[in-house]
């Protein structure tokens, strides 16, 4: 095991990778979040005083237990460190660091890290063995890798918005940071693929991930027949959120609430729903063609019951259906608490709060509530004592 810092490491498979975190915001931090949940001594680099930008980002203007509740989502199982990327000394003792780490991982706009002298080739020169990776919103290369890169914008450009919503209305980004989310997933995957080959052969790699492809990745179907085929993407006047679907499909009102419909072979509709034989008898592109009509009549008829009469009868019956609920609620169910996917997390200073925890399972790892979430610098002299660098003290 690699012995730096090995009283703040885990005891999942990624116990002994080093990783040097420069990321800010959520993208990033949450790739080396899991990275640390999973036994990685993870370091993260803040700003002086302030720390990174999420610190200062809060849900109208909220706080919990004295830090932003976005950063505490995504930044436990981390020493925070500070330092001045343009201060002399500060760059020696983060060449120093990156020198003891197996991983480095920024989410700067691509040329940043270069401008500052911590491009991939600079500090390969120090560690040859180095998993370099950077996440950005349209990739390394291109017209548009200087724009920035957020994740609303990067739906609505790479047309994950374009479906969503009726025809008539504007098209609708989802609700929460799912391109953040899904790059960070790639990042993690890709940084431990490259340490893997790292520590076997000795290779250094560049790894990186955007905004732009876990947008195309996550539409990998649709993307296959929009270049391969002559359908036209169209969103419907009933709002089905996906380009090439037949109804149902979608969320439906009942007389209390709202329910999601997936699909449902066309013979069961009749069975179900009394749709008549002169509407079901017709071929696969003619039927697409109706789903207009055929969700107008699902309307009217998903109004007359309660969403718990819905759920259960078409469950009864083999539909695939769901209730709508709101984050609030899904957390507290039993499904969640089961799986334990929400925990108690400890924040600065040791006091208790609930978060999203691992959203998979691994034998051995049974909680990550290992390391509290930092407050800004908190390990400062903890991390440069343990590079040899002298205590305040000395």
């Amino acid at each position: 095991m690699n012995p730096f810092l090995s009283e703040f490491r885990g005891t999942g498979p990624l116990r002994d990778v080093t990783v040097l975190d420069f990321t800010q915001m959520m993208m990033g931090p949450v790739a080396t979040q899991l990275l640390g949940d999973l036994g990685a001594a993870v370091i993260k680099v803040e700003r002086p005083q302030v720390g990174e930008w999420e610190r200062s980002y809060m849900p109208r203007g909220r706080k919990l237990l004295g830090e932003s509740p976005y950063f505490l989502a995504f930044n436990r199982n981390k020493l925070a460190v500070t330092a001045d990327l343009n201060d002399e000394e500060d760059r020696a003792f983060l060449f120093d660091l990156v020198k003891k780490c197996d991983v480095v991982v920024e989410n700067f706009r691509p040329g940043v890290m270069e401008r500052l002298g911590f491009s991939y080739e600079a500090l390969r020169e120090i560690n040859p063995c180095i998993v370099y990776a950077s996440g950005s919103g349209f990739g390394p290369k291109g017209p548009l890798v200087k724009r920035p890169g957020q994740d609303m914008l990067l739906q609505s450009m790479s047309g994950l918005a374009a479906n969503s919503g009726p025809r008539n209305g504007p098209p609708v980004p989802t609700g929460a940071p799912v391109l953040d989310g899904s790059t960070a997933f790639l990042l993690a995957f890709s940084i431990v693929s490259a340490v893997l080959d790292a520590r076997e052969n000795g290779i250094s790699r560049n790894v990186s991930a955007s905004l732009l492809g876990a947008s195309l990745m996550i539409q990998c179907q649709e993307a296959l027949v929009a270049m391969n085929t002559d359908l036209q993407w169209e969103r419907s006047e009933s709002g089905i959120a996906a380009p090439w679907t037949d109804a149902p499909y979608g969320v439906y009102r009942t007389s209390d609430g709202f329910l999601a419909m997936s699909m449902t072979p066309r013979g069961r509709l009749k069975e179900i729903f009394g749709l008549s034989d002169e509407l079901l008898n017709c071929t696969d592109d003619e039927w697409f063609l109706k789903r207009d009509e055929v969700n107008s009549i699902l309307v009217e008829k998903m109004a007359t019951r309660s969403t718990e009469e819905w759920r259960a009868d078409l469950t009864e019956q083999g539909m695939w259906v769901a209730p709508v609920q709101t984050v609030s609620e899904i957390v507290e169910s039993e499904q969640v608490q089961e799986n334990g996917y929400v925990e108690n997390i400890s924040g600065p200073g040791g006091e208790k709060f609930r978060a999203i925890g691992l959203p998979f399972s691994m034998s051995g790892i049974d909680k990550v509530d290992r390391l509290p979430v930092p407050t800004v610098g908190q390990h400062d002299e903890l991390v440069r004592t343990a590079l040899g660098y002298p205590t305040s003290q000395s």
